[in-house]
């Protein structure tokens, strides 16, 4: 037995209306998913602050660190030319030493950063390029 047209007709607005309910159950999902990302996002701009900050820290540190070198090897060039030695060579090594370990530890810390930093920018910038490539 054949199907009217009515029926035909009948059968495929139940499979649109089908169709409809999914859509609008896909959208509700969506639009939950796109709210967790846009929290995940403002929880990553806090953590992009904090590291400007710590760029900052890190930033004041090295200065630090330079007018202590340029204070040390002053005085070392003072002390050298006037001949007015006020350390001994052991109290020399002991200061050399606290400034060499400092600088190594300056070194250790430019390092992670320079490997989080590429990492991070690295991984926004994909990120950007796949979601504008999405739209």
């Amino acid at each position: 037995m054949s199907k009217t047209i009515q029926e035909k007709m009948h059968n495929q607005h139940r499979r649109w209306q089908n169709d409809h309910e999914t859509w609008r159950v896909d959208i509700d999902e969506w639009r939950k998913e796109l709210r967790e990302a846009q929290a995940a996002l403002a929880e990553v701009e806090g953590v992009l602050r904090d590291s400007l900050d710590a760029l900052a820290v890190h930033a004041d540190a090295i200065w630090d660190s330079e007018q202590h070198q340029r204070a040390h090897e002053l005085t070392l060039y003072n002390e050298t030319i006037a001949g007015a030695r006020k350390k001994t060579d052991k109290q020399w090594a002991a200061a050399h030493h606290r400034q060499s370990a400092q600088h190594e530890q300056m070194s250790d810390a430019h390092g992670r950063i320079k490997k989080y930093h590429h990492t991070v920018i690295a991984e926004i910038q994909r990120l950007l390029a796949q979601a504008r490539k999405a739209m």
